[in-house]
């Protein structure tokens, strides 16, 4: 194992309670791991933050320029979607004096609008673009290739096709540090808002865990991520916002308007990952999934995602070093 464990006793066979628990909720909040005697590192705790209500705009773009560092000067490229997230890190990465680069990844025919939306507005604030092109063998090889790079079982179908994409990509185009929106739905949107098990500490423990395999990702192909959104300051100020705020992203759309970036609307989501693909993963890797004890036999809406899991466990604990 690397990283994120520490020893807390002996043995370090599988905990069958915490793998289910890890298959039916899709993460498994720290300390706990899916294995016996191992526990996770205590995460970071929050700094303690008071902001008046009237300046939280202001103290947001301040926050997400510190959370992306020293960039002025370097070659930056930003993953880019075409939304208001990544058009506000690029303008803000420029703004800081990188030289900024749009990338965005082409996922066979899955995801035609968002790339249309991505050219249309990289013109429109006059930013550089490229596209990188993921096949579909391409994604279910990454998926395959991500359980031996992280050491956490993850569900992030998405990180597969970063992982795909970084492959192919050749620094020559816009340098080596990508910069990722990461953490805007789950920390300032709707997202934020949604009622799951544990609340904070769940979301900070994920978005941790998220981070870091994102990491090592990157750093598999000789790249690097920053993401200003999962800043601990960042996630310090989150937890001031009002819930009021985070409906719709209001207080991001509010500094997207101030930075005069292209208002899309609300669009319709086109999902990066779609069920067929959803299906097909299940399909090729189903019979690699970790067996009995645990069972993924369930009649909810949950059950494809549960049966993801288990494959993702199954092949996280093929390639795992213990």
């Amino acid at each position: 194992m690397i990283g994120t464990y520490a020893y807390t006793g002996t043995g370090q066979g599988l905990d069958a309670d915490a793998a289910w628990d890890y298959i039916r909720d899709g993460y498994l909040l720290s300390p706990r791991t899916v294995l016996k005697g191992r526990s996770k590192l205590q995460h970071i705790k929050l700094p303690a933050l008071s902001i008046d209500q009237d300046k939280l705009s202001v103290k947001l773009q301040e926050t997400l320029v510190e959370g992306m560092g020293q960039i002025a000067g370097l070659r930056c490229p930003i993953m880019f979607s075409g939304g208001f997230d990544s058009m506000l890190m690029a303008l803000l990465a420029r703004r800081s004096g990188a030289k900024v680069t749009g990338v965005t990844v082409q996922f066979d025919d899955f995801n035609p609008l968002t790339v249309a939306g991505a050219v249309q507005f990289a013109g429109q604030v006059g930013i550089p673009h490229h596209i990188i092109h993921v096949k579909a063998v391409e994604f279910l090889s990454a998926v395959e290739t991500l359980a031996g790079l992280t050491d956490e079982p993850m569900l992030d179908l998405d990180l597969a096709i970063v992982l795909a994409a970084l492959k192919k990509y050749d620094a020559r185009i816009a340098g080596k540090l990508f910069i990722s929106g990461m953490g805007s739905d789950q920390w300032f949107g709707n997202e934020a808002l949604e009622d799951k098990r544990g609340d904070l500490e769940v979301r900070l423990d994920w978005a941790i865990v998220n981070e870091k395999a994102h990491h090592q990702a990157a750093k598999a192909h000789g790249y690097e991520f920053v993401f200003p959104f999962l800043s601990a300051p960042m996630l310090a100020l989150s937890a001031q916002v009002p819930a009021s705020l985070k409906k719709d992203k209001k207080l991001l759309r509010a500094l997207a308007l101030t930075n005069k970036i292209p208002d899309r609307g609300m669009k319709s989501e086109q999902y990066q990952v779609p069920s067929i693909m959803r299906q097909t993963v299940i399909k090729t890797y189903g019979k690699r999934a970790w067996p009995s004890p645990v069972s993924t036999h369930c009649a909810d809406s949950r059950e494809s995602d549960q049966k993801l899991r288990q494959i993702i466990l199954g092949l996280w604990l093929e390639k795992v070093k213990i």
